[in-house]
C-alpha cells in the first residue's frame, strides 16, 4: 500500500476509533472479517474465502493499532462479547427460572 494512502487510512481509522459509532463499526468490520475466531473449514474453496476476509481484518488491526486506539477496539470487542454472550444465557435463564 502507498504510503500516502496508509497514512490518509490511518486518519480514517482515528476519527474512526474517536466517536462510539465509529467504534461500532470497526468493530462490526473486525467481527465480519472473523480475525477473533477460530474455524476449521472443512473444504478448500471455504478456507481461502476465509484467508481473504482475515487479511482484510488483519489489515485493519494494523490501522488501529497504528492509529493508536486499538486498545479502545479490543476493549469494545470485549464489552461486545460480554454483551452477547449474556444475550445468549438470557433466553436459559429464564427457562430456568419458569421451571
Amino acid at each position: 500500500m502507498e504510503n500516502y494512502k496508509r497514512e490518509n487510512l490511518i486518519t480514517a481509522v482515528d476519527q474512526l476509533g474517536r466517536s462510539s459509532v465509529g467504534r461500532e463499526f470497526l468493530l462490526w468490520l473486525l467481527n465480519e472479517t472473523e480475525v477473533f475466531t477460530a474455524d476449521f473449514p472443512q473444504n478448500e474453496k471455504r478456507t481461502t474465502w476465509q484467508a481473504g476476509r482475515r487479511a482484510l481484518g488483519l489489515q485493519v488491526l494494523e490501522l488501529c493499532a497504528r492509529a493508536g486506539n486499538l486498545g479502545t477496539v479490543l476493549i469494545a470487542e470485549a464489552l461486545y462479547n460480554a454483551e452477547q454472550a449474556k444475550k445468549e444465557n438470557a433466553p436459559q435463564e429464564a427457562k430456568e427460572e419458569n421451571d
